[in-house]
């Protein structure tokens, strides 16, 4: 691990009290507590022979889970909007992962510099009208070191609310999302390539209390690096640990 990742996770111990605390009392995540699930379909859709093995590893079955960071009860305040997806090695639906299994984490935040404003340049009366951001760098199996991000289809449907506007899409098939990488080295180095294409399929029912993605579930050779994500480990843990409701 290096001095940055150390120091992340130095400063994540620091926190993970306070974060555990703010869990206990809210009975939930103490960011995104509320969510709606989908299941979803990946397939490779890149045209770059290069990121044909990463994009074909994205590919299969995947669950998927948005929500808001603060606000609870679908409220359409400002906020800054998630988006995680687990690309699953098994059709099944449910909350445990399986071997292979790997998570990845988006919000509607381009960097950590930008966290404060973030709230007040996203959309969130509508997912389709978002782009989501890993925030920080992976080391991507077969590509090096890279960032990640989720574009959205940005469809035009109908509805009052942002719950209404995606069923929407999803019924007339435009519920859609493109994972995009920018690798740090070699060919196509500092712009962002389309990897692959996230296609909703139906929103499930699954148990928030069961359901906890980890960002360092790597089966598919993504693996979280630097200060940012190595904040995550202990946060995350203390926060599962501190909640027992969704």
């Amino acid at each position: 691990m290096s001095f940055p990742e150390e120091l992340g996770r130095a400063v994540g111990a620091l926190w993970g009290p306070v974060v555990r605390m703010g869990a206990t009392l809210r009975h939930a995540r103490l960011f995104h507590p509320d969510g709606i699930t989908y299941r979803g379909e990946v397939k490779a859709v890149t045209g770059r022979d290069s990121l044909l093995p990463v994009a074909a590893r994205l590919a299969g079955p995947a669950l998927v889970r948005l929500s808001s960071a603060l606000w609870r009860g679908q409220r359409e305040w400002p906020d800054i909007l998630g988006l995680a997806v687990r690309l699953r090695s098994e059709p099944t639906v449910t909350e445990l992962p399986s071997p292979g299994d790997q998570d990845l984490l988006f919000a509607t935040v381009r960097s950590p510099w930008t966290l404060g404003l973030a709230p007040l340049s996203t959309d969130t009366h509508d997912w389709l009208e978002n782009d989501y951001y890993a925030v920080s760098p992976f080391q991507v199996a077969g590509l090096g070191r890279a960032k990640l991000r989720v574009v959205s289809s940005h469809a035009d449907a109908p509805g009052h609310t942002r719950v209404e506007r995606l069923e929407a899409a999803l019924q007339a098939g435009q519920a859609r999302f493109t994972f995009e990488v920018m690798p740090r080295r070699g060919e196509g180095t500092g712009r962002w390539h389309p990897l692959a294409e996230l296609r909703l399929v139906e929103q499930v029912t699954l148990d928030p209390v069961t359901l906890r993605f980890w960002p360092y579930r790597n089966g598919r050779g993504i693996t979280p690096a630097g200060f940012v994500h190595a904040l995550r480990i202990p946060t995350y843990r203390q926060s599962q640990e501190g909640r027992t409701l969704h």
